[in-house]
């Protein structure tokens, strides 16, 4: 059958499905998807809501000291340990196997591969958050679908 005949939950596990064979996403992710409960259905969306706010500032906060004169790598390498740490917490193979190598250009002192690998840390970060938005809407749709339906019930 057509693709838009699907159930929106088979969607969102499809969906995820090809997150994780395009290496977006790793088995992080599955295990906080099990911790959802019943009692906070939008746990998920929480969650990728504080992450990509966490990460945009820790983003903001590498940019600044990548952009000094004389680069502050002790600040590069105490937020790219933050960015790294939230970025495996919620799943986000791709992403961090990126802070990773620029962990270790920022280890060396090597100013031109950082910002290269910086250019790669971003574009990640922009998949991953592409992504958790398509996520968070499936959701969405799916805690609306349902709440709807156990409206129109008869008692």
């Amino acid at each position: 059958m057509a693709g838009n005949s699907t159930d929106p939950t088979q969607q969102l596990n499809d969906y995820i499905r090809t997150m994780h064979d395009q290496g977006i996403l790793d088995d992080n992710f599955d295990q906080l998807l099990a911790l959802r409960r019943e009692q906070n259905p939008r746990f998920i969306t929480e969650l990728i809501s504080m992450f990509t706010n966490d990460a945009e500032a820790y983003i903001a906060e590498i940019t600044n000291a990548l952009s000094l004169t004389e680069v502050d790598f002790s600040t590069i390498i105490s937020k790219l340990h933050q960015l790294k740490g939230s970025t495996a917490g919620i799943g986000g193979h791709r992403m961090y196997q990126a802070c990773c190598e620029l962990r270790v250009a920022a280890d060396d002192g090597d100013k031109d591969r950082c910002d290269e690998l910086f250019l790669l840390v971003k574009e990640e970060f922009n998949t991953l958050k592409q992504c958790f938005d398509s996520i968070s809407e499936m959701r969405r749709n799916i805690i609306s679908n349902g709440t709807r339906r156990r409206r129109r019930r008869p008692l």
